[in-house]
């Protein structure tokens, strides 16, 4: 069956990704707002985790927006074609890597400022400021390694400037940034089954809690994904 006139891989590829941004758009300011009014009528007044939420937010607005003006310099497309395309895709994949950074620090503090607010035991607070603080030096790490290879010091059009610490640095912060979630989300627990309550209703608390452990199947998926596209013999330091 031959097909459609006008219709290529990449066009597939950039409606797709045009339609999970809009959904992630949607679907993140509505929760935010909602989550907003929620504590303007019970507790009548906004926390820390609620601000850092807004940020993380906006922070996400920004990553939205570098991914649609990649879309406009080849981003989905099989090859680039233009010198334009080639030089402005790089730095603007490195400028969403940089408010991504920021953005998922945002959203973890967040919820690490949650389950202190409900969790005010010694060990769990000192092992949620912990995991800020390793969060926070995470995050400014990938922060800073995109902004080194990708806009400041690296001129080459191919970006093979830093040769293997491309590739092992943001997969050794990724695997960190997994660890930390691990943690995050699993840190309740403990304190959870302690609850007086019964058996069904801890079940139920446990299960709402553990459920951001599957957005760590997404970077798993980032791992593979690092790995697969590795040049394992045309990495050159230069």
């Amino acid at each position: 069956m031959d097909a459609q006139p006008g219709l290529t891989m990449h066009n597939y590829k950039q409606d797709a990704l045009f339609a999970a941004i809009v959904v992630g758009f949607a679907t993140s300011s509505l929760s935010t707002g909602f989550r907003f009014l929620a504590r303007r009528r019970t507790v009548k007044v906004w926390r820390r985790d609620d601000w850092f939420m807004f940020v993380g937010l906006v922070w996400s607005w920004a990553v939205i927006a570098a991914i649609l003006h990649s879309l406009t310099v080849g981003l989905g497309e099989e090859t680039l074609t233009t010198d334009h395309d080639k030089l402005w895709l790089p730095r603007t994949n490195a400028a969403m890597l940089m408010f991504q950074n920021w953005g998922v620090f945002c959203v973890k503090a967040s919820i690490l400022f949650f389950n202190m607010s409900l969790f005010k035991g010694r060990i769990s607070t000192k092992l949620a400021w912990t995991v800020f603080a390793i969060t926070l030096i995470n995050s400014f790490t990938g922060f800073f390694i995109a902004f080194l290879q990708e806009i400041a010091a690296c001129p080459r059009a191919d970006k093979r400037c830093f040769g293997e610490s491309k590739f092992v640095v943001p997969l050794t912060t990724g695997i960190i940034s997994t660890l930390c979630d691990i943690v995050i989300y699993v840190m309740p627990i403990p304190i959870l089954t302690r609850l007086g309550v019964d058996r069904r209703t801890k079940c139920g608390l446990c299960c709402v809690f553990l459920l951001g452990l599957l957005c760590i199947a997404t970077s798993f998926a980032r791992w593979a994904a690092m790995l697969q596209n590795h040049p394992k013999d045309d990495v050159a330091m230069r």
